[in-house]
């Protein structure tokens, strides 16, 4: 086989800070031409380079591993060349972008010995029995490592490349390459895109960060899951595996997460650009259903239900599921790690030097625009395109933004889009047993003493209020209560004295807070409410969930259901704890950790404390919500079959 060639870039590099744009225009043409023309060229190199080192592997000829040796070194080194003189064009981004993926393609450095089907010093690559060169050679060719959630303020970080891609996945051109919209995304069969989240470690609390007035209790730092060699080790220096990558008892290389809010492709819930996502709801003329007809998703047709999610997303796989809480949870971590170490916009498009709006920014002000980017970019703040329903204009397209990247988690085209607002998202993972008990009475006294009979309440137990007559004032609350006897309870701090008289009516309501357990498969649960494997009710619960107790806000008079994430310096999310984790793996509040104001480091987004049998979260808010809607949010007043025209998911899936 003829020992294939790679074409020398052009001599000029293209500088567009020259002074002379038609001279810049003339050069970027010649490269993109070569461009053109070195792909198909490294093609065959590849070929040429696995034909014969399998030969060498096979017969062991020390001789031709050298010439071998000697070859490759040359093409990748003439390779490395062109992208050394791209790199050389400061601010060329489209002729560095060609550079990387020039030096992400060479297919081997080299220098002579045996060869060898991973990477290692004085070897030379050795394909497999597929004919395939082993994902480890690309590392040590151009330093893009497999897997690695990267490094913030810097290319593709947040977003990773599959270290083995499944049935059913194809990878965009460019998945290797960091500058490039495409590095980490993958399109499935349907034809839906989906971008690939390494598994990482988490800590939080460990440095403060004055630029941004974010306090040390709120810092985050993120590595890449080969940091460390095992938990022991990791947990010891406070960092823990995100529970986003445990699942059916075993962690987890990483997950997929659809890029775009689901829409409906024929018969399956696909992740499409530019499409209009599905609801749970029938006040949308026109809007596709969760409860889509024409197809069966795995046994059980989706209902148009907030628990039909589950089905629905079944319709693509047999592997994919809603969104959890807690991928959704590891997506807003990363960026608040991008945020507290990006210094520009050049590796995230939503960086905002004064620290004020340092967020990803969604479609949320109900005119197609972002609330907070109007504020802060004025004019060129970010636009949607209309989903065109009559009734609700303000309602967007899936991954519309003008600027794809200041509505992704990581603020990089290659990032997931739609993390704010638009549509709510639905998160299993999560979820509430409740039961309440009718009030009798309410007595004008400090403390305040509510008769409910049975009450079957403990002392420390938390206990929602509603629909009291007379004395309105408790309502819509949630309180810390004392138990006095079998049918009365007092409520902490809450002197009623001078509240209106008590007349009738009303509920006292308490309830029993579940996450998934680290052993149950998440694409294994039901929708249902009845079953072992279903996700709601006692059954369901009992058999894949353990309790946690939740945090809430319960000092009178602001304990009402409206909270936002931050309070003054206190740590949002505490992980000095097995129950503290749990929460902040589910993106659930530290104790102190929510207030009605916020705080601008968690972009003041909404905490909508409730307590609700057969509860189901969303988060992320939707297109009329303004300062409620952000990546973090999260909304507990909604249950399985509930249906809403603004609430809507998005798929994930695991290897």
């Amino acid at each position: 086989m003829t020992t294939p060639t790679l074409t020398p870039p052009p001599a000029t590099t293209p500088n567009r800070y020259g002074g002379d744009p038609a001279a810049f225009d003339a050069a970027m043409q010649a490269w993109l031409e070569w461009e053109a023309t070195r792909q198909p060229e490294e093609v065959a190199l590849v070929v040429w380079v696995n034909a014969t080192a399998t030969t060498i592997g096979a017969q062991h000829t020390s001789a031709m591993a050298a010439g071998l040796a000697n070859a490759a070194t040359k093409a990748a080194e003439a390779v490395i060349s062109a992208s050394a003189s791209a790199n050389s064009a400061v601010g060329a981004s489209a002729s560095a972008s060609a550079a990387l993926v020039a030096q992400n393609n060479a297919v081997s450095v080299v220098t002579g010995g045996t060869a060898s089907l991973t990477a290692a010093a004085s070897k030379i690559p050795l394909a497999d029995s597929t004919g395939l060169l082993d994902a480890s050679w690309l590392a040590a060719i151009s330093g893009v490592k497999i897997n690695d959630i990267g490094a913030a303020n810097s290319p593709g970080a947040g977003v990773g490349i599959c270290p083995a891609i499944p049935a059913g996945y194809t990878p965009l051109a460019g998945v290797t390459n960091k500058l490039s919209a495409n590095y980490g995304n993958y399109q499935y069969s349907d034809g839906s895109i989906e971008v690939w989240v390494p598994a990482f470690w988490i800590r939080r609390g460990h440095a403060s960060n004055p630029t941004f007035g974010v306090h040390g209790v709120n810092s985050v730092s993120i590595m890449p899951i080969g940091t460390y060699p095992d938990d022991t080790t990791a947990n010891a220096e406070g960092f823990y595996r995100h529970r986003a990558f445990i699942n059916a008892g075993a962690s987890q290389l990483g997950f997929f997460r659809d890029k775009y809010d689901c829409s409906l492709n024929g018969t399956i819930a696909s992740s499409i650009a530019m499409a209009m996502p599905m609801v749970a709801g029938p006040n949308l003329g026109g809007t596709p259903q969760i409860g889509f007809t024409g197809a069966t998703a795995r046994s059980q047709t989706p209902t148009n239900t907030y628990g039909g999610a589950l089905q629905a997303a079944k319709s693509r796989s047999a592997k994919h599921f809603p969104e959890s809480v807690f991928i959704a949870s590891a997506l807003s971590d990363i960026s608040d790690w991008i945020a507290q170490a990006a210094t520009s916009t050049t590796y995230c498009a939503w960086f905002d030097a004064t620290g004020v709006r340092n967020y990803p920014k969604g479609n949320d002000n109900n005119a197609l625009k972002s609330e907070a980017d109007v504020l802060q970019s004025g004019a060129g703040a970010v636009t949607f395109t209309s989903a065109g329903t009559s009734a609700y204009p303000g309602f967007a397209l899936a991954g519309s933004g003008s600027s794809l990247a200041k509505t992704t988690h990581n603020g990089q085209a290659c990032g997931v889009a739609d993390v704010a607002g638009n549509i709510y998202k639905i998160n299993p993972g999560l979820t509430c047993i409740a039961t309440s008990k009718n009030i009798t009475a309410a007595t004008q006294a400090n403390p305040c003493a509510i008769t409910a009979v049975t009450h079957g309440r403990t002392t420390g137990d938390y206990v929602q209020i509603d629909s009291v007559a007379g004395m309105t004032q408790l309502n819509g609350k949630i309180y810390v209560c004392t138990v006095v006897d079998a049918n009365t309870i007092t409520l902490n701090g809450v002197d009623s004295s001078a509240f209106t008289a008590y007349t009738s009516g009303g509920t006292a309501t308490n309830g029993v807070f579940y996450v998934l357990k680290n052993s149950v498969d998440i694409a294994a649960v039901t929708s249902g409410s009845a079953l072992a494997t279903d996700h709601w009710g006692a059954t369901g619960v009992a058999a894949q969930f353990d309790a946690v107790t939740l945090n809430f806000a319960t000092t009178y008079p602001n304990n009402v259901y409206s909270q936002c994430y931050g309070n003054a310096a206190n740590a949002v999310f505490d992980m000095s704890s097995a129950n503290g984790r749990a929460l902040a793996m589910a993106g659930m509040p530290a104790a102190n950790g929510m207030s009605a104001a916020g705080s601008n480091a968690m972009g003041n987004d909404h905490y909508h404390q409730y307590i609700r049998d057969q509860l189901c979260v969303v988060s992320r808010g939707l297109w009329p919500n303004g300062s409620w809607a952000g990546g973090r949010g999260r909304n507990l007043y909604n249950y399985r079959p509930g249906a809403n025209y603004y609430v809507g998911f998005a798929c994930a899936s695991y290897l």
